[in-house]
């Protein structure tokens, strides 16, 4: 705020010292105050991009979407080949599901910025893990080497991706980054599971719990170390302390009736896959679960009708795993 007021004290720096002022607030989560210092900024019809910017995420922090991504919009009209309010504008979009929408923009404002990590890491965040999300965010990693939340996601990318070393890298880089940042440990963790050691993989869960004790990632990591080893009563212990964690992600009701079903607990895992589907009943994953326990218990009818309505649902599902297992059932 200081900065701010000697900007506003400069000669014809009155409008950025307010655009300044609410960038400041916003830091702070405060949308009103933000919101007055914009509309000070924009009174008598100045045209303050920056101004106009800050009054998009003030509204959008008051949760009022149609007048973020309106301001966005006029913030666009006003500097067209500006790449913040196109950044902006891009997440609201995904956000409120008009993905392909925004998409576009945080595409332009990677075209309009080409080194801005922001805008590299803001595309790549919101593509599928693949080789231009990768390339994408190791563009915003090697402008800026310590940007945390570029790092992060480059690890867990290349995780998906199964390239090992390279997640490692990333990992490692991110944890000594961001050592209090409890993801980052999770991250290492995971990657230190695909690396076929779980114990490592609870050690970084148990130390991401030690700065976040409720973090339902590490919960869930420590579940899926366990039912590696194959201590499936402790993994799902694990998972349902992660679903207790966090209500709205299935993975750990998931991967709890996955881990039961490979040690032949198919009416647990079933019991778990049924509580999945009911409270996911649009999430894939959870109905190839139930699928596999029901197949498991030879209730075949049952398990055709979850395997086809895995198909018709959200999320990642492999068409041709899943055809196969209804090939399968007899």
């Amino acid at each position: 705020m200081v900065a701010c007021k000697v900007i506003g004290a400069l000669p014809a720096g009155a409008l950025l010292g307010h655009a300044c002022a609410a960038e400041a607030h916003l830091l702070w989560r405060r949308a009103s105050e933000a919101l007055g210092e914009t509309a000070q900024a924009l009174a008598n019809g100045n045209k303050s991009y920056e101004a106009k910017v800050a009054e998009g995420l003030a509204h959008e922090l008051e949760v009022n979407d149609a007048e973020a991504e309106s301001s966005f919009r006029q913030a666009i009209q006003w500097r067209p080949d500006a790449p913040e309010a196109h950044i902006w504008l891009g997440r609201l979009l995904v956000r409120v599901l008009r993905h392909d929408e925004g998409v576009a923009e945080l595409r332009r404002a990677a075209e309009l910025d080409p080194h801005g990590p922001e805008s590299l890491y803001e595309l790549a965040r919101v593509l599928p893990p693949n080789a231009e999300g990768e390339g994408l965010l190791a563009r915003a990693v090697q402008e800026r080497p310590t940007f945390g939340p570029a790092l992060l996601r480059l690890a867990n990318v290349e995780l998906d991706l199964k390239k090992l070393p390279d997640a490692r890298k990333a990992a490692d880089a991110i944890v000594k980054a961001e050592p209090q940042e409890p993801a980052a440990h999770v991250v290492s963790g995971r990657v230190a599971l695909a690396e076929g050691k779980p114990d490592d993989a609870i050690r970084a869960a148990q130390t991401a719990l030690g700065i976040t004790p409720n973090s339902a990632a590490a919960k869930l990591l420590i579940g899926d170390a366990y039912a590696d080893k194959g201590e499936v009563d402790l993994a799902v212990e694990n998972y349902q302390s992660a679903y207790g964690m966090n209500h709205e992600d299935p993975t750990a009701l998931v991967h709890a009736s996955t881990a039961c079903h490979a040690q032949g607990r198919d009416t647990t895992a079933r019991a778990f896959g049924e509580k999945a589907t009911k409270e996911f009943p649009a999430w894939g994953p959870g109905w190839i679960a139930l699928g596999d326990a029901l197949a498991g218990q030879r209730e075949i009818g049952p398990a055709r009708t979850a395997y086809q309505t895995a198909l018709k649902s959200t999320g990642p599902v492999d068409a041709a795993a899943v055809a196969q297992k209804l090939a399968q059932l007899k």
